[in-house]
This record gives C-alpha cells, structure tokens and sequence, in this order.
C-alpha cells in the first residue's frame, strides 16, 4: 500500500497544534482544501472511534473514523466511505516538539486503489501525485494560519 508523508517545522506549542489541527468547527479557516468538514453523530470533539465527514472543494467527500487517538502526539484515522477509486484509505497527523519550541507536525496518508479498467500499477503512481499536492497544501495552510496568528 502507497505511503506518503511530509512535515513541516511549525512556530507554536505541540499541544495547541494537536487540538487546532483535530477541531471541526475551526478546520476550515486554516483548509483551503476541503469545503466541509464535520463530525459526525452530533458530536463536538473529535476522538478514538468519532466519525467525520470531509468534502473537497472539487465535491469528493470521504467518511473517516478515528482509530488512535493520542493527544498531543499522534491521531490517526481511515476511511469507512469514500470515492470508488480507493479500496483502503487512512491518514494520520503527528505532533513533535522540537527543543527550540517550535513543533514538527507530520501529516501521512496510506492508500491502495480499488481494482477497476485501470490497473493500479498505472492508478496508484497517479493517485500518489495528486495526494502529495494535497498533503503540501494542507501543511502548508495550517503552517501560515498558526504563524500568522489567523487562528
């Protein structure tokens, strides 16, 4: 299964990017990425067995339950409903404080194309440059949102 992980070196507290990072009624003033983002089931915060939903802005939608949940160091989440091209789907955030103060924050994804008229030979290299823009952006937005104190 493909893996892809980037991080970036963010000036603020490990555990004030944790809980930023995991707060569905803030997530989409720092995510230019998606154009919804919720729990779901009515609930308020996120944890090891919530569900959420995320929308891009290009209208793909994926449901997410939380599988670890360990504050402020690591969550981790995957795919429960999705976009046909993906059979499995997980991603995960981790949080490291650096002796400077700053904190490196790591943002992962795991997944494997479901088999169809295109072979994953072929359908996973392309997913994996899709997804890296992806994961760059997102990083990238939360990086300027926190230092530049919009959050």
């Amino acid at each position: 299964m493909p893996t892809l992980e980037d991080s970036v070196l963010i000036a603020a507290p490990q555990e004030h990017l944790f809980w930023l990072s995991q707060d569905y009624n803030q997530r989409l003033l720092w995510d230019k990425y998606l154009r919804v983002a919720r729990l779901n089931h009515g609930l308020a915060k996120a944890g090891k067995g919530v569900e959420a939903y995320c929308e891009s802005r290009k209208g793909i939608g994926m449901t997410v339950r939380y599988v670890s949940f360990n504050p402020p160091q690591q969550v981790a989440m995957e795919m429960t409903q999705g976009p046909w091209v993906f059979e499995k789907f997980s991603g995960s955030w981790r949080f490291k404080e650096e002796e400077s103060g700053q904190t490196r924050v790591y943002f992962r994804y795991n997944f494997q194309a479901k088999a169809s008229f295109l072979p994953k030979l072929w359908l996973n290299p392309v997913l994996a440059w899709l997804l890296r823009h992806d994961l760059r952006k997102r990083l990238h937005c939360f990086k300027t949102a926190v230092e530049t104190q919009q959050l």
